[in-house]
């Protein structure tokens, strides 16, 4: 009976609590991937500031070149230095104006790398300035979005547990009682 037991309780909590894949490819019922905290904090912060593609920078990142990918625009320093070739700029989702007049554009994915923006007036961001307003702005806003996230992680670890708990307890009374009955 025990191994009944123990294969209930595996199924159980294997049916409430399902491991995320950590795979590139999305399969039907798996959570897409999501950007890095400091790239969604960003977001939530400045959102409303966000504008459409300016067609002046079409060109910005023609012929093979060294760019900059970036968390989020303001940031201390770049996430990584990729070499493109021809890429096409108008391809880029979202954009941003930054206090220095920097143009920014926003990419779901370039050539390996997700949810990185990239600085459309200084693609190899040799000249981009860190803006301390917005590092203190953005690492606050994320501290506090993986401090919720914690939460939920430990909630629901807790409510598994407690379903476990419960279901060894009942299927331990359903076990005595068909001893007596016996």
């Amino acid at each position: 009976m025990k191994p009944r037991l123990l294969a209930c309780v595996l199924l159980l909590t294997l049916a409430v609590l399902p491991a995320a894949a950590q795979a590139d490819v999305v399969v039907p019922g798996q959570k897409p991937p999501e950007p890095a905290g400091e790239t969604a904090a960003f977001e939530e912060l400045y959102g409303g500031d966000f504008v459409d593609f300016d067609p002046a920078y079409t060109d910005a990142m023609d012929g093979p070149m060294e760019i900059a990918l970036w968390l989020y625009p303001g940031a201390a320093e770049p996430l990584r230095t990729i070499t493109v070739e021809d890429y096409p700029a108008n391809a880029l989702d979202t954009c941003y104006v930054d206090g220095a007049g920097n143009f920014w554009g926003y990419t779901r994915y370039i050539y390996g790398y997700r949810f990185v923006w990239i600085c459309l007036s200084d693609p190899t961001g040799t000249s981009v300035e860190p803006d301390q307003t917005v590092i203190d702005q953005v690492e606050a806003r994320s501290a506090e979005l993986e401090a919720a996230q914690r939460t939920q992680i430990v909630l629901a670890v807790v409510l598994v547990a407690a379903v476990v708990v419960a279901t060894l307890a009942l299927i331990l009374k359903l076990r005595k009682r068909g001893r007596r009955a016996s």
